[in-house]
Parts: C-alpha cells; structure tokens; sequence
C-alpha cells in the first residue's frame, strides 16, 4: 500500500517505521524542517517538507494515487483539513487522530464523513480505555484485542501467591479449559519465550494466554488467588482528557475514584468534568503526604497518567512502597516503556503512543498480513494472517509445515469458530492465523503467507 503519514511527532515516526518495515510505500509529511532532517535516515520511506494544508504538498506526496492518509499529528484541525483536501484528491481511507468530539455534531448532522474522515481515533480515549481493561482483576497486566470481537488475549502476572507458579502448562487443572485456550508467548528475565507443555512456570513470569473471551475470562477468575479480592477503590494522577476519560468510564463500572491534579485551577475545572462524588485533591503526586491524604495504603490501583512520564514513573513507585496494591503508569515517549516495565515496583505501564499507533493499525486492512498489536513489553507484534490458496500451509497439519522455531501461531478463526491450533491442525483457505511475530521471523513469513 501507499501510505502518506502527516505528523512526524513520536505517533507519526512510529507509524512510519512499523508501516515501512511491513514493506508499506511511506511517505512522511511536517513542516519541521529540522525533525525530518534528523529522521530520515532512520525510516525506510520518502520524507517532505511542507504544510500539511497545503494541496501543492499533498500532491508531492502522492495523495492522488495513494491508498491512505494517516492525520496522526499534534493539530487536530490540521489533521481534519489534511483528510478533507486528500478525500477531495481521490484518497478513500483516511484517519484522523483527534482530541475530541467537538466538531461533531449528531442534532445537526454533521459528523466524520462531513469533513471526508473515514476513520477517527482519540489518543486520550484509546489510552484511558487501555487502562481501564486492567483495572478489574489484580494479576491482569494486558488485553489485547483482534479483529475478530469474540477474541481475546491476556497478559498475566505469575506470583508467588500464584496458583500457576511452580506448575508445568501439561500440568494445570482443568484439562477441558486448557484445550480451549492457549499459551502463546512467555516473557521471562527480558527474554521472549515459546512455552510448551513442559515449561514450568515461575514467579515473575508474564504469560500470554489467549483464547475466545468467555474462555479467557473463566481461565482467569479461576487463576486468581482468592485472597486477592476485587480492585473498587482506585486513585488517578492527571490533568489532562485521558485523567477525566478514565476517571468517568471507572466511575460508570462502579469504581470508588478519587483524583491528584498538580494545578489548583485545572483541577477546580476537572471536578465540574466528573461525577460529583469523585474527590479531586491538589498538589504534587509524588508527596507522600498528599499520597497518604488520598488514601493510598487502602487503594486496590494507582494509575498515573499525567504529561510527565518521570513523574509519572516515580509517583507509581512511591505509590507502590506505600501500599497500593497495583500500580499502572502511562509513558508518552516509546523508549521510557521499557524502562518503566523493568522497574519491579510497576505493574503496568503502557506507551500512549504505542497504544495510539495499535489503533492505527488495526485500522488498516490490506492484503492477507495485517499488524494487529506492536507489544508493549518486548519487539514482537502479533499479526493476522489470511491463509490464501497458494500458501504452502493450506491443507496441511502444521505438524507437517515448516515453520520457523520463533513462530508462535495463537489462535485460528475460522467462520464463527475460534480455537487454538495444535499439530493435527489443518488450515483451509480463508483461515485467519493469529501469530507473535519478531522482526527476526517477519522477514520468513511471505512465502507461508503469500497474498494470493
């Protein structure tokens, strides 16, 4: 596909590296000058200097022939006039990041389709509800969606109060739920690994388990200690419209929510922007103090989700030492994800632009391969393969393909059918593969998974 990126801030860079790397014809556009200079040389696609506005630039790129237009920078009224002037040009799939809902208006029908949006996101909203899907059980890390909605995948935390620590996979109770899920990937001192029947798992370890929601969801309430009790009283750091998402979605499931805003005035505006019963207090969130005026040595989760990804790393870490039982911290930068996630005392800690840029992506169609999830935790990606007439796997068992030792296959869906592949497994045409995928194996993958 063609793909023009508008934006080169962290989310469009992103976009455009993992877009190229799928061998994506990208071209990226902002008037930065400078930025582009500095990056070009470190994404494998075509670089133009100039307002995204502007017709004479966008035709320099290639809108008139392109597949899709990518609106993915900090301005959302440019986002919005870039797809509106590359609609007009002849583009059909055009995405737009915004930041609200304000230039829509359903009483007067005006809504994405008036301003040529074929697609719209809202990176506030894409992370609060990223964080929310952690927030109900106590030893979930992750959820991970696919394009089929009766799937899911779960990344789960082994203790060591864990009723799976120190039992090998063939080993778990419950054969019957065990043949409807699967274990697809490990994460263990950094390293990813392929489980097998005979992997013991530890303390410490990140199990990814995926399989069709309600199985997944039995799977996990049974895996829960029960001294572990459900998470109600839950306390965000932020001030920005990702704090006030959260706060109001964790509210409506019936979540006790109290709030630390840094800023006086902006947190005065925030308690008339959530429901009246949340308690918004003011001032610095790393002060132990404020903390223990919170009540955060009875809080079941600390999130923090402000601007400020240092504070947002160290106010999750004081949070931790003074008794929250979870805490979730937001990165804005991608490279601080790992940093946060190799700090002991963090649960959970999610990159906004990466969240922002899985949105985008599950967007995307095309072809039989589609990139569903960059994963937070390591360099992999879980990707949906269609398999095609021509492919070398239709037919066969996989006991009998050749597949790469690092290939990690998930889950197949099949029609309504969703379950795990084993080795008597046979794809037909049209199957839909779910793998974990790394940079390493992508490159071995075309020719199992041609596009006719």
């Amino acid at each position: 596909m063609k793909i023009i990126v508008i934006g080169a801030g962290e989310l469009g860079r992103l976009l455009a590296s993992a877009l190229s790397e799928e061998d994506h014809d990208v071209v990226l556009v902002d008037s930065d000058t400078d930025e582009l200079d500095r990056i070009s040389g470190k994404i494998d696609g075509m670089t133009i200097a100039g307002s995204c506005s502007s017709v004479k630039i966008l035709k320099e790129a290639g809108a008139e022939t392109a597949d899709a237009l990518l609106a993915v920078s900090g301005d959302e009224a440019a986002n919005i006039v870039a797809c509106q002037i590359a609609n007009k040009l002849g583009v059909k799939h055009t995405v737009c990041r915004l930041y609200s809902d304000e230039c829509f208006s359903e009483e007067d029908a005006i809504g994405p389709a008036t301003f040529g949006l074929w697609r719209t996101f809202s990176s506030p909203e894409e992370s609060a509800d990223k964080i929310l899907a952690v927030l109900a059980n106590p030893i979930t890390l992750e959820s991970i969606t696919f394009t089929n909605p009766d799937a899911a995948m779960l990344v789960l935390e082994i203790t060591r109060s864990s009723v799976l620590q120190g039992v090998r996979i063939r080993d778990i109770p419950g054969p019957e739920l065990l043949r409807k899920i699967r274990f697809a990937a490990l994460l263990r001192d950094r390293q990813l690994l392929v489980p097998h029947g005979d992997t013991l798992l530890i303390p410490g370890d990140r199990v990814y388990v995926a399989g069709r929601k309600e199985d997944i969801d039995a799977f996990v309430k049974w895996a829960t200690p029960e001294n572990a009790g459900t998470p109600s009283r839950i306390i965000i750091s932020g001030d920005d419209a990702a704090s006030v998402i959260l706060a109001r979605k964790a509210h409506e499931l019936g979540f006790g929510i109290r709030m630390i805003v840094r800023d006086e005035k902006t947190g005065e505006k925030i308690q008339d922007e959530v429901p009246p019963d949340v308690m918004v207090l003011h001032g610095d969130p790393t002060d132990e103090s404020l903390l223990d005026s919170a009540g955060i040595s009875a809080a079941d989760v600390f999130v923090s989700v402000t601007q400020d990804d240092e504070e947002n790393i160290l106010s999750c870490i004081i949070a931790k030492r003074l008794g929250a039982k979870k805490v979730v911290s937001l990165t804005h930068r991608p490279e601080y994800i790992r940093i946060a996630r190799e700090m002991g005392p963090i649960d959970c800690a999610f990159s906004a632009t990466l969240v922002a840029a899985n949105s985008v992506l599950r967007l995307l169609e095309g072809g039989n391969k589609r990139v569903d999830v960059q994963l937070q935790s390591f360099k992999a990606a879980i990707s949906e393969f269609r398999i095609a007439h021509s492919s070398p796997l239709c037919g066969k068992t996989l006991s009998a393909a050749k597949l790469p030792a690092s290939l990690i296959l998930a889950l197949v869906f099949r029609g309504s059918e969703i379950f795990a592949p084993a080795g008597d497994t046979v794809l037909l045409e049209g199957d839909i593969v779910v793998a974990v995928v790394t940079r390493d194996t992508m490159r071995a993958l075309d020719k199992l998974f041609p596009a006719k």
